[in-house]
């Protein structure tokens, strides 16, 4: 379900989408309202494909299908979807394997690229790009405001993804405040942002142990969090989860791969 709503006096466009890809969207687009109007009904389309394509809750998903299928035989993919899995591999290589869309073990998946199709050794692997969709998903977007125009746009994806473009209309950026999920009124940080993305991870009094150390295939339970800002949407999503379950030797080592992205470690002990 989606609706909208155009403040006038600011040339703003509210829209916000339930229940897509898990959670929930919610877009602020400044301009003419039959502009950003039209924007918005072709990013509710765009999110929606993406939601029957990589959400692996959808039975109907393309990524479900492969869940279902890859441990029988070889799963043929779409071009779309063969080009993310590729790319997934390359974040796995990035991170040190602390990315990893099996959750459990990558070197049991096996990718066959003359015929585009996939093949899970074993029927305990599974794909989950919950910590790559809404970065990609994002990334979307930004081509859409690109190709339309729209010079000045916040999206907040599930309160943990925000894509920034331009300023905000009273100010050179948009503030964004992270707050401490165990202290309500206290605030860990107020990001500036203008051109770029920012994402956090972490454990949450909502949210408890639901991050896996792939390595040990253990639930993270250290009370922290991590926040990454980058002008790549999916560069952000992607390390807010690798850092999150990365040992102290390792952090160092993967922040050097993605050297235009700024991460930040709250200790929320």
């Amino acid at each position: 379900m989606s609706y909208t709503y155009y403040y006038k006096k600011s040339n703003m466009l509210h829209g916000s989408l339930l229940n897509i890809m898990g959670t929930g969207l919610d877009a602020l687009m400044i301009g003419k309202e039959e502009v950003v109007s039209s924007v918005w009904d072709a990013i509710v389309l765009e999110i929606k494909r993406l939601h029957h394509m990589l959400n692996r809750f959808d039975t109907s998903s393309e990524i479900s299908y492969i869940n279902n299928n890859a441990c029988i035989y070889p799963v043929k993919v779409s071009d779309e979807l063969w080009r993310i899995l590729l790319d997934t591999g390359r974040y796995h290589q990035q991170t040190l394997g602390y990315f990893d869309i099996t959750l459990s073990d990558y070197t049991r998946l096996y990718f066959d690229k003359e015929n585009h199709s996939v093949f899970f050794d074993g029927y305990r692997i599974s794909l989950d790009l919950g910590g790559y969709a809404k970065g990609y998903a994002l990334k979307k977007i930004q081509e859409i405001f690109l190709d339309s125009d729209i010079r000045q746009a916040l999206v907040n994806f599930g309160n943990s993804s925000v894509l920034a473009v331009g300023s905000h209309p009273h100010g050179k950026s948009w503030n964004i405040g992270v707050e401490h999920p165990f202290q309500p009124k206290v605030q860990l940080k107020i990001f500036e942002l203008s051109g770029n993305s920012l994402s956090t991870s972490g454990n949450t009094s909502q949210h408890k142990n639901h991050i896996i150390d792939p390595h040990s295939g253990v639930f993270i339970s250290e009370k922290k969090m991590v926040s990454v800002v980058s002008t790549n949407c999916i560069d952000a999503e992607v390390l807010t989860t690798a850092l999150m379950v990365a040992d102290s030797e390792s952090v160092g080592k993967i922040q050097a791969n993605f050297p235009g992205a700024a991460s930040y470690t709250f200790n929320l002990q």
